[in-house]
C-alpha cells in the first residue's frame, strides 16, 4: 500500500511547532533517505526492536531504507552507509559503520569516533578513551549499546571506550540532538553502538582477521610484537526465522611511555616568610611548582572480549532477540621515575615573570628540607571486566501496531588496586644547591646542580605505599516497555509510548598500607637502605624526546625490586633502626595487617551511590508537504524521576604533625570510622521537536529544540572526606548528595546537501543555555591543631553545589566528496571527507579571572577538525587521516595546588591501508601517530607546566578474511 500524500498548510505546520514549543523546546533531528514521500521516522533503526521499523514498513507509510541489510563491502560502503543513517535520519546524527562483519575502521572505538564531526577525544597511553561531542567531555554524553545502558569501572559517568572490542560492532551512532524515545539523555549527545544481528545474514558466514602489532617511541620498527586477532561467525536458516552469531577478539599491545610532570602548581606564597634570602624580599605572591617529575612507563595492554546473539522469530508477528557481551582489558604499566619534590620552605633565591610565575630558583643544600632524588618505582595496574545481557521481545498486533519489551542487566569491576605500588628511596642533595629553570611554554623545566642518581651508597628510606588506586563494581539493571502505532492515512503517521524502569549502584573503596603505618615510620630519608637488601642497580632509561623529556633528565638513575623493599622494611633489620615510638607503631601496624606491609582496603575510603529511576514517554511523527515539499516532524516528552542514596565511611585525621626531616610533608593519625549516608534527587520534564524539511530533493533543512540533562558526576555525590596534607596546602574534601543535574535548552539548525550516495556537504549551528554546573566552593575552616607548637591550623574545605550556567554555540561544517564522476581512472577511487568544528562559551578563563574569585568555566570547551584523504578501487583501499583538537580546559581545579589545568593543540596523523589477493582474503596495514605528537598540559599561563607525554607511533599489519 501507497501512503497517501497529504498537504499540510503553512499555519498548521506552524502550529504543530508552536506547540512542541510550548512545551518547553524539544527536538531530535533523524535523517532519511526520502526518494519518494517524507519518513514518518523515529531515531535510525535500532538492532534491539527491529519489529518496529518492521511495523512501518508494513504499513506502508514511507519508503524506508533497511540499513541492516545494507551489504557493506569497502570502505566506500562503510561512508554511503553513514551518510544513509544522517540523511535518514530525523534528529541531527552523525555515524561510523562498519566496512563489513568484524571490520571496524579503526582498533578502538573512540578512534573511529573521532573522525565524527563535533567528536573529538581524550588520550591516554597512545589510544583514545573517552570522548567529548561538540566540546562537552565525557561526562556529558552517555553511551548505550544496542539502546542499552553498559556499566562502566571508570568510576564517573564517563564511559571508557577502551573496554569494548571494535570487532563486534555495526554501527556508532551519534545522536546529537535529542528525541523523547531514546532511553538515555546528555547534554552533549548519545552514542548508541549497535552491533550486527544475525537476521542480517544468510546461510553460514563469517569474518577472521590476525595481525601483528607493534608500538614504539622513535616510529622504527623496534620492540617486541605483540599479536592481535578476531574472529566472527554465524548462521542464518533460509526462511530468516533463526540466526545466531558469535565472535570472540585478543588484542595484546606493549608500549613505552615517557612523560614529565609537575603535578600541579600552589598560588601565592610567600616565599619571603618561609625562607628570607637573597632576592626574596618582595616575592609574596609567587606561583611555584609542586614537583617535577620524569617517568618512563612499560606498559602491556591486553584486550579480550567475547559476544553472542540470537534472532528467533518463532510464529508470525513475534520475534525474540538475546545478546550477550563480554569485555576485559588489562593494562599493566610499570613507571621508572625520577623526581625531585618542591619544598618552598627552603627556597634561597628565586626570579619571576610579570605574572609572578617563578622562572628559577634556588633550593638550600642544608637543614631538614634538602631537596632529595627521588629513586621512584610504581605500578598501577587495572583490570576492568565488563559484561552485559539483553533480551528483547516484540510483538506485531497487526502491520501497523508493535509491542516491545527490553530487559537488560550490565556489570563492569576493577579490582586491581591491591596489586599496586608506589614506592621511593632517595638519597639527598646535601653540600649543593639545586636550581630549578623554567624552560618556556614548549619544554618541561629543568634541576641542575644535583648530586650523582647513579649512587648507591647513600639510599634512604622514604615512602609511601603498598596498593594504588580504587576498586570500583557498578551495576545497571533496565527495564523498557515501548508500544508503537502507525497511520498510512493522514498527517499524523506514528505515535510511540514507552515506560523505562533502572536501578543504578557504584560502589568504590581503595587499597592502600594501612593507616600509613609505612610513611609515619619511614618518611624523611633518615634511615640508611642496603642496596644489596633491595636489589638495587642503575637503570638506563630511553632516549629522550624534546618537547617531553625535561632537559636536566639524567641518562641514568637507580631502581630496585619493589617487592624486595617493602620485605625489607617489613624486618627487624630496617625497624630496629627506628626511634622507639616510631617502632611501637610500626609494630602494631604489621601486627594488625598480618605481619606485611600488603595493601588493604581503606574502609575510611568507602563511597557507595545507588540511583534508582522511573521515566516514561510520548512522542508522535507527523509527516506532509508544505509548498510541495516533504516535512517530517516529531514531538515528544519525557519524564524522568530518580532518587538516590549517597553512603560513606569517613576516618578523619585526629592530629598532625611536619616532618623535621622533610618540611614538606605533612603526617596525619587516623581516628575512628564514622559511617554516613543522605539521600538526593529530582523530577524533571524533557520535552523536544525535530523538523526536516526536503527544500529540494537533496537539499535538507532541519530545526531543533530540547530540553536535556546531565546527572551530577559521581566524584560529586561520594560522600567521604579526603584530606590533602601538605604544609602549604591543607585541604579537605566533601561530596554533595544534594547536588541537581546540569539542565540544558538547546537549539540546532542547519542545512544539508546530498550531492550523491557519497558526497554532501552539511552546515549545522547549536545553542545550549546550560544551567547547574557543579562549582566547588572552597571554604577556610579551623581544624586541629599542630602537635608541634600547638597551634590551630586553617584547612581549606571544598564542596561542590549548583551555582554557574554558562551558554555554549557553535558551528560545524562537513564536506565529503567522492571523486567518482570527476576525475578519470585511476584517480576516480579518490575521496575527501573534512569537517570543522567550532564551539564557544560565553564564561572562559582568562588569566585576569583565574586570579578572582568565583571563578568558572567550562572544561572540554574546544575547536577540532578531521580531514581524511581516502582511495578505493579494484583491490586497493587506502586512507590517510589528520585528526586535530584545540586547547581546551581539561579542568577548573586541578591537583594540590586547585588551579585551572589546560591542555594544549594536538594534531595526529594516521594511516591505513589493504590489498585484496581474493574476493575473500585481503592484506591490511596500519600506522598511528606517524608524525610523534605529542601531549603538553599547562595550568593557567602556558610557561607554568603541567605534563608532558610521548607515545610514539603505533603499526599493525596482518591479514583478514570473509566466508
Amino acid at each position: 500500500m501507497q501512503r497517501t500524500k497529504m498537504a499540510l498548510s503553512v499555519s498548521q505546520a506552524m502550529t504543530a511547532m508552536g506547540f512542541a514549543c510550548l512545551l518547553g523546546y524539544g527536538t531530535q533531528v533523524h535523517a532519511q533517505t526520502s526518494t519518494t514521500a517524507p519518513a514518518a521516522s523515529t531515531s535510525a533503526p535500532a538492532p534491539a526492536t527491529p519489529s518496529v521499523s518492521d511495523a512501518k514498513k508494513k504499513a506502508g507509510d514511507k519508503k524506508v531504507t533497511d540499513l541492516n541489510a545494507v551489504s557493506v563491502t569497502g570502505q566506500l560502503s562503510a561512508i554511503r552507509r553513514a551518510q544513509s543513517i544522517k540523511r535518514d535520519a530525523v534528529n541531527v546524527v552523525d555515524s561510523v559503520s562498519a566496512e563489513e562483519a568484524g571490520k571496524f575502521p579503526d582498533a578502538n572505538v573512540a578512534d573511529a569516533l573521532q573522525r565524527v564531526p563535533g567528536v573529538s577525544v581524550d588520550r591516554s597511553g597512545g589510544e583514545s578513551s573517552q570522548i567529548a561531542v561538540r566540546g562537552f567531555g565525557p561526562e556529558f554524553v552517555a553511551v548505550t549499546v544496542n539502546n542499552r545502558q553498559m556499566a562502566t569501572a571508570s568510576g564517573s559517568r564517563a564511559f571508557n571506550f577502551d573496554v569494548l572490542p571494535s570487532e563486534i560492532i555495526s554501527v556508532a551512532q551519534v545522536n546529537k540532538t535529542s528525541s523523547a524515545d531514546i532511553p538515555e539523555v546528555d547534554i552533549g549527545g548519545v552514542v548508541n553502538i549497535q552491533t550486527a544481528r544475525p537476521l542480517d545474514f544468510n546461510g553460514y558466514h563469517g569474518a577472521w582477521s590476525a595481525a601483528g602489532v607493534n608500538s614504539n617511541l622513535t616510529g622504527d620498527w623496534k620492540g617486541k610484537t605483540t599479536p592481535k586477532a578476531s574472529g566472527v561467525f554465524g548462521w542464518t536458516n533460509s526462511d530468516h526465522t533463526f540466526g545466531w552469531m558469535a565472535s570472540a577478539m585478543y588484542y595484546k599491545r606493549k608500549d613505552t611511555q615517557l612523560n614529565t610532570q609537575a603535578n600541579s602548581w600552589y598560588v601565592d606564597q610567600d616565599i619571603s616568610t618561609l625562607s628570607p634570602g637573597p632576592g626574596t624580599a618582595n616575592y609574596t605572591h609567587v606561583a611555584v611548582p609542586e614537583t617535577l617529575a620524569s617517568n618512563v612507563l612499560d606498559e602491556t595492554r591486553t584486550r579480550k572480549g567475547f559476544s553472542g546473539a540470537i534472532d528467533w522469530k518463532p510464529f508470525d508477528h513475534f520475534t525474540v532477540q538475546a545478546d550477550t557481551l563480554f569485555s576485559s582489558y588489562k593494562v599493566d604499566p610499570l613507571e621508572h621515575e625520577f623526581g625531585q619534590y618542591g619544598n618552598t620552605a627552603n627556597i634561597l633565591g628565586l626570579t619571576t615573570d610579570a605574572n609572578n610565575t617563578v622562572t628559577s630558583f634556588t633550593r638550600s643544600g642544608v637543614g631538614g628540607g634538602v631537596m632529595a632524588n627521588d629513586y621512584v618505582m610504581s605500578y598501577t595496574p587495572s583490570y576492568e571486566k565488563s559484561y552485559q545481557n539483553g533480551l528483547n521481545l516484540a510483538y506485531d498486533f497487526d502491520e501497523s501496531t508493535t509491542l516491545s519489551l527490553d530487559i537488560s542487566n550490565s556489570k563492569a569491576w576493577n579490582k586491581q588496586s591491591a596489586n599496586g605500588y608506589f614506592l621511593v628511596i632517595g638519597g639527598k642533595n646535601f653540600g649543593v644547591n639545586p636550581v630549578w629553570t623554567n624552560n618556556g611554554s614548549s619544554t618541561p623545566p629543568s634541576y641542575s646542580g644535583i648530586l650523582s642518581p647513579t649512587d648507591t651508597s647513600d639510599l634512604t628510606a622514604h615512602c609511601c605505599n603498598a596498593g594504588s588506586g580504587n576498586n570500583v563494581t557498578n551495576k545497571v539493571n533496565q527495564y523498557q516497555l515501548n508500544l508503537t502505532k502507525s497511520f498510512v492515512d493522514g498527517v499524523l503517521s506514528q505515535l510511540e509510548f514507552g515506560v523505562q524502569f533502572e536501578d543504578q549502584s557504584v560502589k568504590s573503596v581503595s587499597w592502600g598500607t594501612p593507616n600509613s603505618i609505612l610513611c609515619n615510620a619511614y618518611c624523611g630519608y633518615t634511615l640508611p637502605v642496603p642496596p644489596d637488601a633491595v636489589g638495587a642497580y642503575v637503570y638506563t632509561a630511553p632516549n629522550k624526546i624534546g618537547g617531553v623529556s625535561s632537559p636536566g633528565l639524567p641518562a641514568q638513575w637507580i631502581q630496585y625490586d619493589p617487592h624486595a623493599y617493602l620485605a625489607w622494611l617489613a624486618s627487624p633489620a630496617a625497624y630496629n633502626q627506628l626511634p622507639a615510638d616510631k617502632r611501637a607503631a610500626l609494630l602494631a601496624g604489621l601486627a594488625a595487617n598480618g605481619g606485611t606491609l600488603n595493601a588493604a582496603p581503606n574502609p575510611g575510603s568507602y563511597n557507595k551511590v545507588t540511583e534508582s529511576s522511573k521515566s516514561f514517554f510520548a512522542k508522535s511523527t507527523f509527516q506532509g508537504e508544505m509548498w510541495d515539499k516533504p516535512w517530517t516532524l516529531e514531538v515528544g516528552v519525557r519524564y524522568l524521576d530518580l532518587v538516590s542514596t549517597s553512603t560513606a565511611i569517613n576516618q578523619p585525621p585526629v592530629s598532625y604533625y611536619i616532618d623535621p626531616n622533610d618540611t614538606s610533608n605533612g603526617q596525619v593519625a587516623y581516628g575512628p570510622l564514622a559511617p554516613q549516608s543522605d539521600d538526593g534527587g529530582y523530577h524533571k520534564w524533557l520535552p523536544s521537536l525535530n523538523f526536516k524539511w526536503s527544500l529540494l530533493d537533496n537539499l535538507v533543512y532541519r530545526f531543533s529544540l530540547s530540553k536535556t540533562l546531565t546527572p551530577p558526576e559521581l566524584s560529586n555525590l561520594y560522600y567521604n572526606r579526603s584530606f590533602g596534607t601538605r604544609p602549604n596546602s591543607l585541604t579537605i574534601s566533601q561530596g554533595n548528595p544534594q547536588l541537581q543535574p546540569y539542565t540544558s535548552r538547546n537549539f540546532d539548525m542547519g542545512l544539508e546537501w546530498y550531492i550523491d550516495d557519497a558526497s554532501y556537504i552539511a552546515l549545522e549551528g547549536f545553542y545550549k543555555k546550560v544551567s547547574n554546573f557543579s562549582t566547588l566552593v572552597s571554604t577556610p575552616v579551623p581544624f586541629l591543631t599542630n602537635q608541634a607548637d600547638g597551634q590551630p591550623l586553617t584547612w581549606t574545605l571544598t564542596q561542590p553545589i549548583n551555582l554557574n550556567s554558562s551558554n555554549i554555540y557553535g558551528e560545524e561544517l562537513t564536506f565529503n566528496y567522492q571523486f567518482t564522476h570527476l576525475l578519470p581512472d585511476p584517480f576516480d577511487g579518490l575521496g575527501i571527507a573534512a569537517n570543522y568544528t567550532h564551539v564557544s562559551s560565553s564564561t572562559t578563563l582568562s588569566p585576569g579571572v583565574i586570579a578572582a574569585s568565583g571563578r568558572f568555566a567550562v572544561p572540554g570547551i574546544g575547536n577540532s577538525a578531521n580531514m581524511s584523504l581516502y582511495y578505493e578501487k579494484g583491490p586497493v583501499q587506502a586512507r590517510l587521516a589528520y585528526n586535530w583538537r584545540g586547547s581546551y580546559l581539561r579542568s577548573l581545579s586541578f591537583g594540590a595546588g586547585a588551579q585551572p589545568a589546560t591542555r594544549d593543540s594536538y594534531g595526529q596523523l594516521d594511516l591505513s591501508a589493504s590489498y585484496g589477493i581474493s574476493k575473500h582474503v585481503s592484506l591490511f596495514v596500519s600506522a598511528t601517530n606517524l608524525t610523534h605528537q605529542h601531549l603538553y598540559d599547562y595550568s593557567v599561563y602556558s610557561n607554568r607546566f603541567l605534563y608532558a607525554e610521548a607515545d610514539g607511533t603505533e603499526y599493525t599489519v596482518g591479514v583478514r578474511g570473509t566466508f
